[in-house]
Parts: C-alpha cells; sequence; structure tokens
C-alpha cells in the first residue's frame, strides 16, 4: 500500500464506530510484541485542553532534551498530526507501513479507527526510541484504548457534561470514568474541582494509592487565552513530578517553551487581508473562552460557523449573541454533520444575520468579503476549522504559519 491506499483503508474503519472494551487493544499489543512498554506515558484526561496540555508538556520535554512522543485526538489538518515525535508528524511511509504489515491484525481483531491509530503511535514511538508519551485520550479514560499504555502519570484537565450516553450524566459519573486510566501507585496532577468530583478523586486516590497533585500557577503561557494557564500550570507541575528534572530546568525549558511552541487551530491568528482567527470552540465550556477573547474587540466579529450534530449547538449559538456577525454558516465534513440550512434557521430565529455556504472553502471566501479587510472568526468544529486552514493557505488568504512561527510539517 501507498499513503493514499493505506489512509483510505484506515478511514474506512470509521463505519466500525465505537466498540467498548481494551481485550482488542491488549491482544493486538501482545501480538506487537509490546511496544508500550518502551516509553513512559503522561495520560491526559478531562473534558477541555487536553490537547493544549499535551503540546505544552511535549515541548517542555523536548526542550529538556528528552526525545518525546505526542498522541492527540482528533486531528486538525492532517491524520499524521495524531502520531507526533519530536515535533514531527508521522511519516506517510510510516503509517503505510503499518497498515501493510499489520491489516491482518487488525482485521482479525476487528479494531476501530481509534483502537489502531493508538497501536500504531505506541508502535511507531517505540521504533523512533523515544523516553517519555504525552498520550490524549479518546473519550473517558476507563475503556480508552490508551489505557494499555505504560502510564507513570495523569493529568485531569476537569470535566463538563459531554457524551452522556456513553460516559454518564453527571460530572461525578464522567470525572469516574476519566480518572479510572490512572495506574495505581502513580501521579494524579489535578486542580481542586467541584465538591462531587473532589470526592471521586479521593475515593480513586485512597483505592488506587494515587499521589495526588496540584498544579503550581504560572505566570505566562505559550498560547493566547486566560484559561491556557491552567493548561500550563498542569504540564509544568506534571514536568517537574516525572522527568526528574530540577525545579530549575523545568523553569527554563518552560521559557523557551513560551516562545517556540506553536499549536494550529487554537486561537490562531493567521495574518492576511484580512487577519483571520481561526478556532476550535467545539463545546460550550471552549466557546465561553472564545468568546471572552473576541469581547476585547470593538465590534461584533464576522464569523464562519460550523457543527456537528451531537454537540450541544443550541447553547454554544446562545454563547454568541451580541459578540459575532453577521454570520456565514457552513456543513462540516463528517458524518455528524449538523446541516448549515438547520443551523442557519435556528440563528435566523435567534435575531442573527445569518448566510448559508454548504462549502468551506466557499464560507470563508463569502466572509472575507462580509468583513471588508477587517479581522474575522472561523470556529466550531475541528472539521471546519482546520478545513478553513487549508483552504485559506492553499488559496493564499492567509499565512502558511500558524501564530508566526513554523509548521510542523515535514
Amino acid at each position: 500500500m501507498n499513503y493514499r491506499e493505506a489512509e483510505k483503508w484506515l478511514f474506512s474503519r470509521r463505519r466500525m464506530g465505537m466498540k467498548y472494551g481494551l481485550e482488542r487493544m491488549v491482544s493486538m499489543m501482545d501480538e506487537l510484541d509490546h511496544p508500550e512498554r518502551k516509553f513512559q506515558t503522561v495520560h491526559i484526561v478531562g473534558t477541555n485542553g487536553k490537547g493544549s496540555t499535551a503540546a505544552i508538556l511535549s515541548d517542555i520535554a523536548g526542550n529538556l532534551g528528552i526525545p518525546w512522543g505526542r498522541g492527540t485526538s482528533p486531528h486538525l489538518l492532517d491524520y499524521r498530526e495524531r502520531i507526533a515525535v519530536n515535533n514531527k508528524w508521522i511519516s506517510k511511509g510510516a503509517v503505510a507501513e503499518f497498515i501493510t504489515d499489520y491489516r491482518h491484525l487488525i482485521r482479525r481483531h476487528s479494531a476501530t479507527f481509534f483502537e489502531i491509530t493508538s497501536a500504531m503511535a505506541a508502535w511507531h514511538f517505540a521504533s523512533q526510541g523515544v523516553k517519555w508519551v504525552a498520550a490524549e485520550a479518546g473519550l473517558g479514560g476507563r475503556l480508552d484504548a490508551t489505557r494499555t499504555y505504560h502510564g507513570a502519570g495523569t493529568i485531569f484537565t476537569g470535566v463538563r457534561v459531554e457524551h452522556s450516553r456513553i460516559l454518564g450524566d453527571t460530572r461525578e459519573k464522567i470525572a469516574t470514568e476519566k480518572i479510572a486510566i490512572a495506574a495505581p501507585g502513580t501521579v494524579l496532577i489535578a486542580a481542586l474541582q467541584t465538591s462531587g468530583v473532589e470526592e471521586v478523586i479521593m475515593d480513586a486516590v485512597d483505592r488506587e494509592s494515587l499521589r495526588r497533585v496540584f498544579p503550581v500557577a504560572v505566570r505566562k503561557c505559550p498560547l493566547p487565552g486566560a484559561h491556557q494557564l491552567d493548561n500550563s500550570a498542569l504540564a509544568c507541575t506534571a514536568a517537574l513530578e516525572l522527568f526528574g528534572r530540577s525545579e530549575r530546568e523545568i523553569e527554563a525549558a518552560y521559557s523557551r517553551t513560551c516562545i517556540s511552541l506553536r499549536w494550529p487551530g487554537r486561537l490562531d491568528h493567521r495574518r492576511g487581508n484580512p487577519t483571520i482567527l481561526f478556532d476550535v470552540a467545539h463545546n460550550p465550556q471552549s466557546m465561553e473562552a472564545l468568546v471572552e477573547y473576541i469581547k476585547l474587540w470593538k465590534n461584533p466579529a464576522p464569523v464562519v460557523l460550523g457543527f456537528l450534530s451531537d454537540k450541544p449547538w443550541h447553547r454554544m449559538v446562545e454563547l454568541l449573541k451580541g459578540v459575532v456577525g453577521p454570520v456565514v454558516v457552513t456543513t462540516p465534513d463528517s458524518e455528524r454533520k449538523l446541516e448549515a440550512e438547520e443551523l442557519a434557521t435556528h440563528m435566523n430565529q435567534e435575531g442573527f444575520q445569518v448566510e448559508v455556504r454548504n462549502e468551506i472553502g466557499d464560507a470563508v471566501a463569502r466572509c472575507r468579503e462580509i468583513a471588508d479587510k477587517k479581522p474575522m472568526v472561523v470556529t466550531g468544529s475541528f472539521f471546519v476549522v482546520g478545513g478553513a486552514i487549508n483552504e485559506s493557505v492553499s488559496r493564499g488568504w492567509v499565512s502558511r504559519l500558524p501564530n508566526s512561527a513554523e509548521d510542523v510539517l515535514d
């Protein structure tokens, strides 16, 4: 298989959806000769901030001279970004090699898309000789495929009620599922939570002999937005607790991270005419953070918007009142898409000025016309923001460089 054939075959596995249980992953790791045992893992679980925290932590490791790997989900610009080593995405050749060599194994175990990616990531990390991996859980924790990794510590970013059909309908139930990824006797880094979630944490600490560590606040962070201070504090504390380096070394590495790190799609300004702010705000908490940020602008911002149908998009629309406008709605390229026409109907009823452009490139083009050289925003689903960045860069509308730094493409 070449890369395109492997990618097509891999993405065809999405139709299998999700399957509960770790049996398939455990069996695949065994047949792959346990690549997950060749590196140490920091698990990152929670509702929001997992990707940013993973990016900050892995960049700190790099600035300490530690060979590192990072597993994130979902991807924004390219499938390969889900698996990164020392700031380089997995190569096309490596993806093709894994799918070609282990397709029989995948079929025999009826592995899902996320399980395949998690197994491939462990295989790649081991082959590249990484020492530490920052692994973002895909969903939950207890039954997440990445739980099979050799976890030395866990970062808990907090919870909001989401995926209630799968994880439970309260913060406490969701927290229980997520924190269950922590291996007995390891470190758990978590800020102070609501009383109910704190009870869940302390139960897990007692039951699994975990060492609870509260994050130490930081004064600056490498990514824009006040919420990133919390993510940075979690990452710095994890580095200090797990990497075996002095506080002075961690501080120096983090200072370099504040200069070097770029994380596309998170309050990501791209210079152009007009300048475009790309931000993945795919649930109410992340939308709240975006709204607080753009409230600093003098006038409502024209926006391109699109959501997945299984997200609480009515609540997110409500948050945008008085902050954005006009609005160009679009349809994400996903089986879970919310049709642009349905979103437009609702937003019109809520008093927004709305236009529909189903194709993401057309939506960005129209919003650029409306913006008339003033800054605009693209937000909502990963599918919308990622597609908009790729289209905008390829058409020369904005800089290729995320936040004015080199991209991670090889």
